[in-house]
């Protein structure tokens, strides 16, 4: 027998195997999105040496620039996502952050470089809250949490990538470069090996844009606003006003801010671990960072991954017996495992035993980012979810981009005065921060979950 819900997905949502082939080209997108971020991160000495850089305008190039255009732009353009075709929204973003990696490779001024990354960061804004907003027209809601984990794969891979491969890609353009006849090629000809990396990447992504073609937008698809646009010519779907935005989240502030906050912990752990635990491994082992940074790279790589769709396909599960709120219980749970493991892998003797030790850190991580973001997509109506999305990823990645780096160096250098003891103030940042988040989501837990159901009572508009 055909159930009023499944009867209710047949109409409204598209087949399940064109819906998971976009899910999947959203997370191909977003892997290219963190290569294109991270890549800087694995070509800081070469940039260093050829534009005779310093540590402060290295740290602009591949931290502050990109960061506040990236979490201030994703505001606007999450606006933007409640109302126009959001296909063509993200295909903009990918074409120029795109362009602009492949224009770094040409830039021989730090401010050049500097500009050209602001441009990186404008173009990724486009990604995470179209996409999350274009998820929920592809799956019914009680199926939403294991296709977002999916495409939100796209970081931990990226991250991988980025620090597995991205050397492999280095040593490749070096042997390029130094090969008989270089300096001679047309256009690029005598350029530093970082500079064909960043090309690469950027034509890679500008050519792959051509796959959004492929991508159709859901609120043209529905018979009902198909019916719509017929009798009244208008777009299919129209952005919630300011006023009834700012009087929803008044009403459920403490369910959106418990997340929200409680989000911004998690990710200034998370970047403040994925900036400085190289330079930990290195400095506190005595190891090559050349030599850590693959293993670093498969630490990240498997823990997300694992993280990520445990997490997706368990709360998908709890939801579909009829758990409320099993989002925010898997968020809870991933703070609660990475808790006590952000405390303790920087404390290690060895580097082995603290590599093991930061996967189970990076798996209760991304526990929360999967779930965190399918509850994002639940709390809201659809026609303020972008902006809801904007606002989430502004807050999530200014906390976590513009401060957490920076509170570990300070407490490095002005609290233990040693270089050496970079491992500490990792454990007092990565902890103490996820503690935090934990309580923060235990408290709105009850709100979150009378929310739900009074959106699904119709209560909730």
């Amino acid at each position: 027998m055909t159930s009023a819900e499944d009867k209710h997905n047949s109409v409204d949502y598209p087949k399940p195997a064109y819906a998971w082939y976009v899910v999947v080209l959203m997370m191909i997108f977003y892997v290219l999105s963190f290569m294109d971020r991270q890549i800087i991160a694995v070509l800081i000495d070469p940039i260093k040496a050829d534009m005779s850089l310093s540590d402060v305008q290295i740290s602009l190039i591949g931290g502050l620039s990109f960061g506040l255009f990236y979490s201030t732009v994703g505001i606007f353009i999450g606006r933007l996502a409640d109302s126009m075709h959001r296909p063509w929204l993200i295909a903009m973003g990918v074409f120029i952050w795109s362009l602009t990696t492949a224009v770094s490779g040409l830039a021989s001024k730090f401010w050049q470089l500097l500009v050209l990354r602001m441009g990186v960061g404008l173009g990724e804004s486009a990604l995470l809250p179209s996409t999350l907003s274009l998820l929920t027209d592809y799956f019914p809601p009680k199926r939403l949490a294991t296709p977002t984990s999916v495409f939100l794969l796209g970081a931990p891979i990226g991250i991988g990538l980025s620090f597995a491969a991205g050397g492999y890609l280095f040593s490749v353009a070096q042997d390029i470069t130094a090969a008989d006849g270089w300096n001679d090629v047309f256009f690029i000809g005598g350029s530093a090996a970082w500079k064909l990396v960043l090309l690469f990447l950027g034509t890679l992504g500008m050519i792959m844009t051509l796959g959004l073609m492929t991508v159709r937008e859901p609120r043209t698809m529905s018979p009902a606003a198909a019916k719509i646009q017929k009798e009244k010519s208008l777009k299919a779907s129209e952005a919630a006003k300011l006023a009834d935005v700012k009087t929803y989240a008044k009403k459920y502030w403490l369910a959106i801010a418990s997340l929200y906050v409680g989000m911004a912990l998690i990710s200034l752990a998370a970047y403040s671990q994925g900036f400085w635990d190289i330079t930990f491994l290195a400095r506190t082992y005595d190891r090559d960072p050349s030599t850590v940074t693959f293993m670093y790279g498969m630490v990240q790589l498997f823990g997300g991954l694992c993280g990520m769709l445990f997490a997706g396909i368990t709360a998908d599960r709890l939801s579909k017996r009829g758990v409320q709120g099993a989002s925010v219980i898997m968020v809870i749970i991933g703070a609660a495992i990475a808790t006590p493991f952000s405390f303790l892998y920087p404390l290690m003797g060895t580097a082995s035993s603290a590599l093991w030790l930061m996967i189970f850190a990076i798996f209760g991580s991304n526990m929360g980012f999967a779930c965190a973001a399918s509850a994002v997509q639940r709390m809201f109506p659809a026609s303020m979810l972008g902006l809801a999305a904007g606002i989430y990823f502004f807050l999530s990645n200014s906390v976590g981009l513009l401060i957490g780096p920076t509170v570990v160096a300070a407490l490095t250098d002005y609290v233990f005065a040693d270089a050496d003891k970079v491992g500490y103030s990792l454990s007092i940042v990565g902890g103490t921060s996820r503690l935090l988040a934990f309580v923060i989501f235990i408290a709105g837990l009850k709100a979150y979950k009378d929310l739900l159901r009074e959106r699904e009572a119709g209560l909730a508009v």
